[in-house]
């Protein structure tokens, strides 16, 4: 019983400090206030003065019109656009007096091509044959190229040194895949462009023969009495048979083209 009395006593002790902490009202003077920040005065910002700026006015260019190049043809149905193309640079009248109509641009690759060999076969080439006979004047037994002989080749010459070269490099750049396909059928190796560059180097290191120029006829044909001018190939013969003055006209024009390619 004695044991009891104070055991009961601690609990009901414990008991009342439980409640009483539970009950109990902050103490004013421990009790934590919130946190007060100190006021924030307000910003002015004084108005910034923007200096006015010259108005600018930018041109608006327009742009240049995309042009499309035209499809080309098969090769073997090319004759007509590219006579019609022939014809805007020279004209339909002298295109028609001097072109052959039919494979025009594999006539053109295979004459190109025989320019180095010492004959170019008729049937491939794509210009018709100069008009006449060959001329000669003989004084005795001494027989030399006539100065008139050189008149059957100035309408070629004409048509070469009038024809605007920017326009048939164009040309000639447009339909490239085409020469580069004839090539290739007439058994070509490479580029085209290399045995055209090729043929072009070998024309203009022809050399001039001022005249007179000494023949013989063989038969139904003239040839040359200096051995070096028989051996000619068909190209230089080409120049040499038309007269110095012709054959500067023709270089001219052949080493403007050469530098526009």
């Amino acid at each position: 019983m004695k044991k009891t009395v104070p055991i009961l006593l601690l609990l009901t002790l414990f008991a009342v400090a439980a409640w009483y902490s539970f009950t109990k009202q902050p103490d004013p003077v421990h009790e934590m206030l919130p946190t007060q920040l100190p006021p924030v005065a307000p910003v002015i910002r004084e108005p910034v003065e923007v200096e006015p700026q010259d108005e600018q006015i930018i041109d608006y260019v327009e742009p240049d019109p995309v042009t499309v190049p035209d499809p080309l043809p098969p090769l073997n149905e090319s004759d007509a656009a590219i006579k019609q193309d022939m014809a805007g640079i020279v004209g339909a009248g002298p295109l028609a007096e001097y072109l052959v109509k039919s494979q025009v641009i594999s006539r053109l690759v295979a004459t190109v091509d025989s320019l180095m060999s010492h004959q170019v076969p008729p049937l491939m080439n794509p210009v018709k044959t100069a008009e006449g006979q060959f001329i000669a004047d003989s004084e005795g037994e001494i027989v030399t190229m006539s100065a008139q002989n050189f008149a059957r080749y100035d309408g070629f010459v004409s048509l070469i040194q009038n024809a605007d070269t920017d326009a048939v490099v164009a040309m000639y750049q447009h339909y490239s895949p085409l020469f580069q396909l004839a090539w290739e059928e007439n058994g070509g190796q490479g580029r085209f462009y290399d045995r055209l560059m090729e043929v072009i180097d070998y024309l203009l290191e022809t050399p001039d023969v001022p005249g007179p120029v000494y023949v013989s006829k063989y038969e139904a044909v003239y040839l040359f009495d200096d051995p070096e001018l028989e051996a000619m190939t068909a190209g230089r013969k080409i120049l040499v048979r038309m007269g110095s003055l012709n054959a500067e006209l023709v270089k001219e024009k052949l080493t403007e083209l050469k530098n526009k390619l």
